[in-house]
C-alpha cells in the first residue's frame, strides 16, 4: 500500500521585514519538494506586503494595518492553514533547499507531534561580533551539528507541528501562538531533525534586540505564573538573579561541543552576560508584577 504523502503549510509572521522577506520566500519557493501553501501574516509599515504582492503572488498574504505582535500574527496565519503539517518560520529564516523534504520525511517517519530543526548563521564568516552575540544568545544552542533525537527545547524559527497539535475538531486551539506554552501543552516529546536546516539573517539593531530580551523574559515569566500562588511567584523571583549564570552555562555546554566558531563565543561572552542579564531582569519583573505591556511589544 502506498503511504499518503503529507501536505505542508508554512506560516511566517512578519513585522518590517522588507530587507529579508524576498530571500526567505525565494528559498521556500525553490525547495526540492513543493510546499502546498505559504501564509504570510504581516503588520509591517516598511513595504513588506508590497514586495510580497509584486514578487510572490502564490504566497497567501494577510496584512494588518495595526501593529500586531508575532504571537498574534502566527495565530491568525495558523487559523488559515490546511496542511497535515504546519511549519513556523521567521522572515529571517533562509531555508536550505531540502528543508521541506527533510521536514516531511521526519513527520512521516515519527509519531512526535512537534519536530524542529537547526539554525545556522547566514554568511557566518562575514558577520560582526554584535551579530554573533545576538545569534549565539538566541539560537547558538541550535547551531549545527546536532544529534537527532528527543530534546527539551526547539527553536521558534524552525519548528513544525502535526495538525492535531494546533487544531481540535478543525478549530484552532490557540488564538495566539506562544511556542513554549504550545509545546508544553502538546503532551508529547519534542524531536530534533538535524537535516531540517535554516540560516538566520536577522539584522535588527543590537539595542532593539537587547530591549526584546527584557520583554521576552517578562512576558514569559508573567504568563508562566499567572495562575500560581504568591508564594511561588516570590520563590521564582528571588531565584531569578542566578539565571544569567545558569543560562550561560547551559548555552556553553550546547555550543562548545560543536567545535565551531569557539572564538566567537569567547569574544562575545560579555555581551552574552548582558543579554542574559536583561532576560533575567525581565523574568524578575514578570514574577513580581506580571506581564505588563511586554507581551504586546514582541515584534521580533
Amino acid at each position: 500500500m502506498i503511504e499518503k504523502m503529507l501536505s505542508l503549510s508554512v506560516v511566517i509572521a512578519a513585522h518590517n521585514a522588507a530587507s529579508v522577506i524576498a530571500q526567505c520566500l525565494g528559498a521556500l519557493q525553490s525547495q526540492s519538494v513543493p510546499i502546498d501553501e505559504i501564509i504570510l501574516a504581516d503588520s509591517s509599515t516598511d513595504g513588506t506586503d508590497e514586495i510580497v504582492r509584486a514578487d510572490f503572488p502564490r504566497v497567501q498574504l494577510i496584512h494588518f494595518n495595526e501593529p500586531l505582535t508575532l504571537p498574534q500574527l502566527r495565530g491568525k496565519g495558523i487559523a488559515l492553514t490546511h496542511g497535515d503539517v504546519i511549519a513556523i518560520l521567521d522572515p529571517f529564516s533562509v531555508a536550505d533547499v531540502d528543508w521541506a523534504k527533510e521536514l516531511l520525511a521526519a513527520h512521516q517517519a515519527r509519531s512526535n507531534l512537534v519536530i524542529g530543526g537547526v539554525v545556522d548563521l547566514y554568511d557566518a564568516s562575514h558577520q560582526n561580533l554584535l551579530t554573533w552575540a545576538k545569534y549565539i544568545n538566541e539560537y547558538g544552542m541550535f547551531m549545527p551539528p546536532m544529534d537527532e533525537g528527543e530534546i527539551e527545547i526547539l527553536p521558534g524559527s524552525n519548528v513544525s507541528y502535526k495538525r492535531r497539535a494546533l487544531f481540535a475538531d478543525d478549530k484552532p486551539r490557540f488564538v495566539e501562538f506562544w511556542k513554549t506554552f504550545v509545546n508544553w501543552e502538546a503532551e508529547t516529546s519534542l524531536w530534533l531533525a538535524p537535516r531540517m536546516i535554516v540560516s538566520l539573517k536577522k539584522s535588527i539593531p543590537f539595542q532593539d534586540f537587547l530591549r526584546t530580551r527584557f520583554d521576552h523574559g517578562r512576558c514569559f515569566a508573567g504568563m508562566r505564573v499567572a495562575n500560581e500562588s504568591m508564594g511561588k511567584k516570590i520563590l521564582r523571583a528571588i531565584t531569578s538573579p542566578i539565571l544569567p549564570a545558569i543560562l550561560l552555562w547551559r548555552w556553553s555546554k550546547q555550543y562548545w561541543y560543536k567545535k565551531r566558531y569557539r572564538d566567537k563565543f569567547l569574544l562575545t561572552l560579555p555581551l552574552q552576560l548582558l543579554l542574559f542579564g536583561y532576560w533575567a531582569f525581565g523574568e524578575f519583573v514578570g514574577y513580581v508584577a506580571g506581564t505588563g505591556n511586554s507581551c504586546r511589544k514582541l515584534y521580533y
